[in-house]
């Protein structure tokens, strides 16, 4: 295991100089509330100990220099000012410039030479986020080198979430924050429900005898180079649009708790609605159903070539997973880890069918763990690929030992910085 000593070691070996600071940021497990948050609904994740950790320093070359502990990644360097606008495909070095660039734009800096050390222990494209965790870390390695002192006195580490999450689509990716507060506001030994629009969170205690095992389906995908992701965010865009004129709301917003609000209606009530929807639409069908002007605001530059949608089923996953998301902290204030096993099992099933996000590699995990006392089994993060995420009873964890698996999750602390 690689230690402190050795990457300040290795810092020094490589730039001559010596690192200021060292910024360790975790990677996160969604227990439940999947594809949900860019609707503004609440989540239900808690960080875990692998992570991305930046050792950085000004330096006097005034170039931008990112190095990779790991050999197989190449360096990357460009000279100040760097005219980097965004990656519609991005490498490793993309998720740290693009932390980078939402700070000194925040911050009104102009731009200097810097020097990054890179390690990370978060299996990429695992559906942990990691690439939340490098753009995090990136610009809190940033800040830190910008500011005096403890970095969140000069932004609150709500607002630091929000910016980042707001940086993302200069990756391509339409994130919708959860991650970004999983991985910025977490307190060790508790699960957050994290709430959005304004950005808050509560620490909640899980079930002394609640054991989380999470297993790698051994398949990737990289969110921010796939159009999958960002269709799904579409879909529900529209589906606003067409609950507005149905419920006859005026608001800019496209994010469907704010229709659900707004509309009165219940979890319940909404679901029934939701059965009316098309299911299947193309793009002449959605501007019959809402007008073009409509659809042009739903859509993005690098989503405007989609051309079919999915209504119905992926409206039916976002209030039923949100509803889920309000009973699992139920349950796990009542210690029923059985509800909370059920709960998971109908959230991976929802994703499965209606959201259409997972593979046969993360069912198939899901299932052999169930099939081994495991009392809920869903994938974790974007989907398509991944980690999934399991629920054992303490005392039957030995039933799974032999089972393939990356780790067994506690919950850990969020972002930090030390100053050398």
């Amino acid at each position: 295991m690689t230690t402190d000593e050795e990457l300040h070691e290795h810092f020094v070996k490589i730039y001559g100089i010596e690192p200021e600071v060292r910024i360790t940021c975790p990677g996160r497990v969604n227990l439940i509330g999947e594809h949900i948050d860019y609707h503004d609904y609440g989540v239900f994740p808690m960080a875990i100990d692998a992570s991305t950790v930046i050792l950085a320093a000004k330096n006097s070359t005034n170039n931008i220099i990112f190095s990779n502990f790991d050999p197989k990644y190449s360096s990357w360097e460009s000279e100040v000012p760097c005219g980097w606008k965004g990656s519609s495909n991005p490498k490793w070095n993309d998720y740290l410039l693009c932390g980078w660039k939402g700070i000194l734009e925040n911050q009104k800096e102009e731009q200097f030479g810097i020097s990054f050390l890179l390690f990370g222990t978060i299996p990429p494209s695992s559906g942990l986020s990691s690439s939340s965790s490098l753009v995090c870390a990136s610009a809190l390695a940033t800040l830190s080198l910008i500011v005096n002192g403890d970095p969140f006195e000069v932004i609150s580490r709500e607002n630091f979430a929000h910016l980042c999450a707001k940086s993302e689509p200069l990756i391509g990716t339409l994130s919708g924050g959860m991650d970004q507060a999983a991985e910025v506001l977490a307190s060790e030994g508790t699960a957050l429900r994290i709430d959005f629009s304004p950005l808050r969170s509560k620490n909640i205690e899980l079930p002394e005898d609640a054991v989380f095992v999470v297993v790698h389906s051994n398949t990737e995908l990289n969110k921010g180079a796939t159009s999958h992701y960002n269709e799904r965010v579409i879909e529900g865009r529209i589906v606003a649009q067409i609950l507005k004129q149905k419920f006859a709301i005026s608001t800019p917003s496209f994010r469907l708790k704010d229709i659900q609000t707004l509309s009165g209606k219940s979890f319940e009530e909404i679901l029934k609605i939701v059965e009316e929807l098309p299911e299947e639409v193309n793009k002449e069908q959605v501007i019959e159903l809402i007008g073009k002007d409509k659809l042009e605001e739903c859509l993005t530059e690098n989503t405007r070539k989609f051309t079919d949608f999915k209504l119905r089923s992926r409206a039916r996953h976002v209030f039923s997973e949100a509803h889920r998301v309000e009973l699992f902290e139920k349950a796990c204030e009542e210690k029923n880890i059985q509800e909370m096993g059920h709960l998971m099992n109908e959230s991976h099933r929802s994703c499965a069918i209606d959201y259409e996000c997972s593979c046969k590699e993360l069912d198939d995990i899901c299932q052999l763990y169930l099939q081994n006392g495991a009392l809920g089994a869903r994938l974790t993060g974007a989907g398509w690929g991944g980690c999934a995420v399991v629920l054992m009873a303490a005392d039957a964890v030995a039933k799974v030992e032999k089972l393939p698996s990356l780790f067994v999750s506690k919950p850990a602390q969020g972002i930090r910085v030390h100053r050398y």
